[in-house]
């Protein structure tokens, strides 16, 4: 028994210098956690969009037409003739689908920034959509279920070397279609392989900006825009907005009506386009 004891303490002294071990690098961690922490921007409170909401913020007027390939432009080119015609073509969500990426960043109406050293979310009131860009150091997924806001990763930049991160570059990937980047016909490749690269920086305590390069089989070559956004910090309101609810816009097949809730009935879009009236047992 004397034998056995004598061995039990340098077992118990190892086992105690152990979890002071593991005390004290838990407590390392946390402290660089918590000093990590710091490195972070505040991008709080709420961002509103500036500018058009073509594409380009500036507008095409100004901007020139959207870089599409022959194809693509004949495309769009039928799809205004389709619109003039009151057909709502080449414009995904007057159905209500998302706008995907990177329309959502256009942000028709507000959005908020959390940041968190993992990941940071950006959430839109435009049909309550969440992005989510993972900033913890992993790869791509073998695998990806396409989402219309795809999958994106991003690395935080400390640009004037202050010690603080002030640029967030993001990639995303593995965006499912139909989408558009505005509402004005300008679609993207139905093969749905776009590649979408970001910068994102406050430019002075009242901007931020998002520089967007889209690369898509739709377009001659990669199309980079500098969308803008104001910052509001008092008195925020944020909408819900939910776009099934009042839509009067239906498609069936290639066919777009406009929904009748008090007649019961689907009304024509454009002339010569006859009214359905649903049967009644």
């Amino acid at each position: 028994m004397h034998r056995q004891t004598e061995r039990a303490k340098p077992i118990q002294s190892r086992t105690l210098s152990i979890v002071i071990c593991l005390a004290c690098a838990a407590c390392s961690q946390e402290q660089a956690s918590s000093s990590d922490t710091g490195r972070y921007p505040d991008w709080s409170g709420q961002w509103a969009r500036t500018g058009s909401l073509n594409w380009p913020p500036e507008g095409y007027a100004e901007a020139g037409p959207p870089p599409l390939t022959a194809e693509y432009q004949a495309i769009r080119e039928r799809y205004i003739e389709l619109r003039e015609q009151g057909v709502l073509a080449g414009d995904p969500p007057a159905t209500c689908l998302p706008p995907g990426m990177p329309r959502v960043m256009k942000m028709s109406f507000p959005m908020e920034i959390i940041v968190t050293p993992a990941i940071t979310y950006i959430y839109a009131d435009w049909e309550s959509q969440v992005r989510r860009i993972y900033t913890d150091g992993r790869d791509w997924p073998e695998y990806i279920l396409p989402e219309f806001n795809g999958y994106s990763l991003g690395e935080w930049h400390d640009e004037n070397n202050d010690g603080v991160f002030d640029m967030l570059s993001i990639e995303t990937r593995r965006i499912k279609g139909p989408r558009s980047f505005d509402s004005t016909a300008v679609v993207l490749h139905e093969n749905n392989e776009t590649v979408v690269m970001e910068e994102i920086r406050r430019i002075d305590e009242d901007t931020l900006e998002d520089r967007i390069t889209t690369i898509d089989d739709a377009l001659t070559g990669p199309w980079t825009i500098n969308q803008r956004y104001s910052h509001e910090t008092e008195d925020i309101v944020w909408v819900e907005y939910v776009c099934a609810e009042g839509n009067r816009h239906l498609r069936l097949g290639d066919e777009w009506y406009f929904v009748n809730d008090v007649e019961g009935t689907l009304d024509p879009t454009r002339v010569g386009q006859p009214r359905l009236v649903p049967e009644v047992q």
